[in-house]
């Protein structure tokens, strides 16, 4: 695997922005793999339904998908929201 971040951490950074346990690793271990699969059949379009249907977002497909292409192009703005060093954008 590549230098990202552990499991375990992701899931820690998540339950802390959260403000308590809302995910555990093997929970996390199973979205990945649903992740994976919904990838191999339809893409990353299907990736953001598959994410959207899990955890309930109460989000514009749109929306979801500008917000997954500035993630694409910039990884580190990904890492840096989850770490709270920025803001998630907002639609104005």
């Amino acid at each position: 695997m590549g230098q990202g971040i552990s499991i375990k951490d992701l899931v820690q950074m998540i339950n802390t922005i959260m403000g308590g346990k809302v995910l555990t690793e093997e929970k996390m271990e199973k979205i990945l793999h649903g992740a994976r699969q919904a990838h191999e059949k339809g893409g990353m379009e299907a990736v953001l339904q598959y994410l959207m249907k899990v955890t309930q977002a109460d989000v514009e497909m749109e929306e979801l998908q500008q917000f997954a292409k500035r993630v694409q192009a910039d990884p580190t703005m990904g890492m840096d929201i989850l770490k709270g060093k920025r803001k998630l954008p907002r639609k104005k």
